[in-house]
């Protein structure tokens, strides 16, 4: 047996993610049969990811063993599926390799055990010869790759362990290959699937737009849009575009008498109007720093800062909670 090809994709009517491997492998016919399949799903970097376990194999096909006349293989294909269980840290680990790999990529090392049923029995090539005068025939042996028996000789068939008495042995073997998952496959059809990116353990909606043309109503949307820039650099791994594309929304959302108005008529204070803002600000300040050589309010020269992927997450959640709490308090107070 041998690997020939193996193909992965997302579960997509699983309710918990997770790989499916569809395995199309060379058989010798009638000389093995897989028993069982199993694997090992590892990271670039050879750790263990998750287990493998066959859903089902050689669909439609019946396998069947053999004595056979010849030591030649003949091959054929057989196909079948593995899954592969996920879970969100398993996912965090993904991504958080992703981002080292030069391309973005997803790389997956596989690994795969089969226990083979093999067949050693060999047909030996018996033909009877012409009576004798006591009545009885004579067996002899004759190589003949085309060797039947008939009907009225169904005893002829003579089998032979291939050297030694074992008729069937087991076979334990391991294949071992890599797989990638292209970054543009990754965040186009399995990014959606595992619903990275989407944050679902907020407790409230990702804000939607809002209707009118007023000056809230637009800054909203224009928030909106750049969450949704945000939310596409998190899934490609750009962390530093991620904070800069914050800077839209602190812009958008701060020193403005009508956020000051919506806040106010929503029972905020003027000692917690003016805290909030200041937040706000502050914020703004502190996500530059990623993003600014040269110290706000001074020309001192800043040491360059990286952005990491926690900080993208920061900025990110920060975000998305600034536009959904400014959003809520909008719709309550036109409701």
């Amino acid at each position: 047996m041998r690997i020939n090809k193996i193909e992965i994709k997302p579960a997509t009517e699983s309710i918990n993610p997770e790989f499916i491997f569809d395995i199309n492998c060379v058989l010798d016919r009638n000389r093995e049969i897989p028993l069982e399949i199993s694997g090992h799903v590892l990271s670039e970097n050879n750790k263990k990811l998750a287990n493998m376990h066959q859903i089902f194999h050689f669909e439609n096909q019946q396998i069947e063993l053999s004595a056979l006349q010849d030591r030649y293989n003949r091959e054929y294909n057989a196909n079948f599926k593995l899954t592969a269980p996920l879970n969100q840290r398993i996912l965090d680990y993904i991504e958080t390799l992703r981002t080292t790999n030069s391309k973005s990529d997803v790389i997956l090392n596989i690994e795969i055990f089969v226990k083979l049923l093999e067949t050693k029995i060999i047909l030996s090539n018996m033909i009877l010869g012409e009576k004798n005068n006591e009545g009885f025939k004579q067996v002899f042996y004759k190589h003949d790759p085309e060797f039947l028996t008939t009907e009225t000789q169904i005893n002829m068939w003579i089998l032979s362990g291939n050297g030694g008495p074992e008729f069937i042995q087991t076979v334990n073997k391991k294949f071992t290959t890599r797989v990638t998952i292209s970054s543009s496959d990754w965040i186009h059809d399995y990014c959606p699937v595992y619903q990275i990116g989407k944050f679902a353990v907020f407790e409230f909606l990702i804000p939607e737009y809002v209707e009118g043309t007023g000056s809230i109503e637009e800054r909203l949307n224009k928030s909106i849009n750049a969450m949704k820039k945000m939310e596409n650099n998190i899934l490609e791994g750009e962390w530093n575009e991620v904070i800069e594309d914050s800077r839209a929304v602190w812009e958008l959302l701060r020193n403005l008498d009508e956020i000051k108005d919506l806040l106010k008529d929503d029972g905020y204070t003027d000692q917690a109007i003016e805290n909030f803002n200041e937040t706000i600000t502050q914020l703004f300040k502190f996500s530059s720093k990623f993003l600014h050589q040269e110290e706000i309010g001074n020309r001192k020269i800043m040491p360059e800062m990286k952005a990491s992927k926690e900080d993208a997450y920061l900025i990110y959640s920060l975000s998305l909670n600034l536009v959904n709490l400014i959003s809520k308090k909008f719709q309550r107070l036109q409701s």
